[in-house]
């Protein structure tokens, strides 16, 4: 009976020391889930911290114009080289006023629509300087515009464009009657450096100058349209008297000893040759040569008279010679032979003999 004792007390003994354990291993267990939540939350609120805070966003707001800020109004400005449609709708108008006659309206500003804005200026008033601006293309789309009326219809002009590819050194006499005689044609100057012959810008430019003087409705009679002719002098002035011509005008360029002078002449005939016609000579030379000046800007070297020239003193109408500029300066032939340039020369030419017959 005392081992049993013994025994039971034992049992009893470590069933305490397991309660205790087991209690133990509880409130250890309740401790750690209770401190899970809030390091859940510590972490949370570490890496809150940590995280980069985006910056609110502005809404974009759309810029508002100026209320006193006008729209840009496209230039309507018209000219050489464009091409568009608004070209051909000014082509069109142009024809329908009468200053432009093309086969085909195109889109392209080309050398024929500036004449006829040039001739549509010229008769309406306006600074002739062939670009269609916004004055011009107002006047040309106005309802009240002005039809075209040719500044030269039912005139005769006579062209002789100086010397030919080869001259002609047979004589024949310098006047009527007279025993002075020179060569029946030379084939003029060159040029200083390129060596252009004379002959070819003087053809050059009594082509462009026939066909600014017929859009104007002059009637042009040439001595020739090719360098390929043995013409001379005196038969050119029977030429243009057997015509009938209103006036001739002799287109020359000089070619001088001293390479630095330069600049266009106007030569008229005088003496007895020229009775009957040398006030009309002298008043077409002084007209052409100022209209001549103005458009090429070339330095004036006068007007001077002359009694000695074939073409004048066999003359019986209207005559003068336009010497053009010097081929023998370098910087004027370079002028002369560009395709602008003579086209600056036949149109102030052609301006010089409307301001003539306008009188």
């Amino acid at each position: 009976m005392a081992i049993i004792a013994v025994y039971e007390r034992k049992r009893k003994a470590m069933r305490k020391i397991w309660t205790v354990l087991i209690c133990m291993i509880l409130c250890t267990g309740i401790a750690a889930c209770a401190a899970r939540p809030e390091e859940a939350t510590a972490g949370r609120s570490e890496a809150a911290r940590e995280a980069p805070t985006a910056s609110p966003t502005a809404t974009p707001v759309p810029a508002q114009p100026s209320a006193t800020m006008a729209a840009p109004t496209p230039d309507p400005t018209l000219k050489s080289g464009m091409e568009s449609e608004e070209v051909r709708a000014l082509q069109q108008r142009l024809g329908e006023l009468g200053y432009l006659n093309i086969d085909e309206y195109t889109i392209k500003f080309g050398p024929a629509t500036e004449r006829a804005v040039r001739l549509f200026q010229r008769q309406n008033g306006l600074a002739e300087d062939g670009i269609a601006g916004i004055e011009t293309l107002a006047r040309i789309y106005a309802e009240e515009a002005k039809e075209c009326t040719l500044p030269l219809s039912g005139v005769k002009i006579g062209l002789d464009p100086g010397h030919q590819r080869k001259g002609n050194p047979e004589q024949e006499a310098a006047a009527p009657g007279s025993p002075v005689t020179k060569n029946k044609v030379t084939s003029g100057a060159d040029g200083k450096n390129t060596g252009t012959p004379e002959y070819q810008v003087n053809l050059d430019v009594a082509l462009k100058l026939r066909d600014l003087l017929e859009e104007n409705g002059a009637e042009v009679v040439m001595t020739h349209e090719t360098a390929d002719v043995d013409i001379s002098n005196q038969e050119r002035a029977k030429m243009m008297n057997g015509a009938g011509v209103d006036l001739v005008l002799r287109l020359h360029c000089d070619g001088v000893d001293d390479s630095s002078v330069r600049g266009a002449m106007m030569l008229v005939p005088a003496g007895e040759h020229a009775e009957g016609f040398e006030q009309q000579s002298r008043a077409a030379g002084e007209a052409i040569f100022a209209a001549y000046l103005a458009a090429t800007g070339a330095r004036d070297r006068g007007i001077i008279a002359r009694d000695d020239q074939t073409g004048f003193n066999w003359s019986t109408v209207p005559v003068c010679n336009i010497e053009m500029g010097c081929l023998s300066n370098g910087d004027e032939e370079a002028l002369l032979i560009s395709n602008d340039y003579q086209n600056q020369c036949a149109q102030g030419l052609l301006n010089g003999i409307a301001d003539y017959f306008a009188g």
